[in-house]
């Protein structure tokens, strides 16, 4: 898991990126496309460390109910998916880079 530390929410979304092989742009837009929705919940999941729920939602230009189900739903498929572990696993290899 990644260290408990802010990081730059840009930082953030260009590892996801790479990851879900999309833009940041794309994770920033409002697309329900599920790639792109689930690399969005992704970037929520991170950028809750160390911040506020109301924080994050500022930054995504959403409201933080929806940071706060995204959050939620990552951390529930992490437990049972092996595809959101992978996920998980290459976002932090980006991030410690």
């Amino acid at each position: 898991m990644i260290q408990p530390r802010k990081l730059p929410l840009e930082k953030i979304k260009d590892a996801v990126s790479k990851v879900f092989d999309t833009t940041p742009e794309l994770i920033d837009s409002g697309t329900r496309y599920q790639p792109h929705a689930l690399a969005r919940q992704i970037c929520y999941y991170y950028a809750m460390t160390g911040r506020s729920y109301v924080s994050v939602a500022e930054k995504f230009g959403k409201h933080h109910g929806s940071i706060m189900h995204g959050v939620k739903k990552i951390r529930s498929l992490c437990d049972d998916n092996r595809q959101i572990k992978a996920y998980l696993t290459q976002v932090e290899k980006e991030l410690a880079q």
